[in-house]
């Protein structure tokens, strides 16, 4: 072992008796100790510290990037004189932590009198228990989380393009793997009003954390011995 590398471990066991308070290596703690900690750290935060030392490197989780796009059907609707929500579609279960929505449309309303159309979104979250494969889930089995309304504004009288970006947002800020998204519509009441969607587009940017599996050497304490 070199001089220097025992005048560092010198130096930091006379510190710790000198301040037993202090903030200990994480060379000392034991590799599940380590794993617990990166469960608690930002996505950011786990690339920084799975660079401090091949050690560390090997016990940080995987963050995998994703990018999923979901397409709307194409529809024309009409509303009735009492016009409630309607559903326009679910979403898949999201397998990931979602950092930005980026929708678009081609859209318009029927063409004359006044202007309410609109597509909206719900952030979902089933109760505990549920399973996406459930062939018919009950309202009272999802709790709503979060809403965003108006994701492109009413729709006009004419055929207009629209996109819209959300990341701060609770819709996205709150979503957590298990949850879904709900897209609503709402064509308008009063009588005669018609909403016309064509080309709905979402892509969701996001991440996956892949954490190791446990090993059995994973456990004992790191002997924090160094080569010689």
């Amino acid at each position: 072992m070199s001089r220097n590398l025992v005048d560092k471990d010198l130096q930091f066991e006379r510190s710790k008796r000198e301040n037993p308070a202090m903030v200990y290596s994480l060379e000392e703690l034991d590799d599940l100790a380590l794993i617990h900690i990166t469960r608690f750290l930002d996505p950011q935060d786990i690339v920084r510290l799975g660079k401090t030392c091949r050690r560390i490197h090997s016990l940080v989780p995987q963050i995998i990037p994703t990018n999923e796009e979901w397409k709307g059907k194409d529809f024309f609707v009409s509303g009735p004189y009492i016009c409630p929500n309607e559903l326009y579609f679910d979403g898949p279960v999201l397998s990931g932590t979602v950092k930005k929505l980026a929708m678009s449309v081609h859209w318009k309303d029927q063409g004359y009198g006044n202007k309410k159309g609109e597509i909206f979104m719900k952030l979902m979250r089933p109760e505990a228990g549920w399973s996406p494969t459930t062939p018919s889930l009950e309202d009272e089995q999802i709790i709503e989380i979060a809403e965003r309304r108006q994701l492109f504004g009413i729709a006009e009288h004419y055929w207009r393009s629209e996109h819209t970006v959300i990341s701060d947002h609770p819709v996205v800020s709150k979503a957590r793997p298990g949850d879904f998204y709900r897209f609503m519509r709402y064509v308008g009441g009063g009588g005669g009003h018609q909403l016309i969607v064509r080309q709905f587009r979402v892509v969701v940017t996001g991440f996956r954390i892949i954490y190791h599996k446990r090993t059995p050497n994973q456990g004992q304490a790191y002997s924090g011995k160094r080569g010689k």
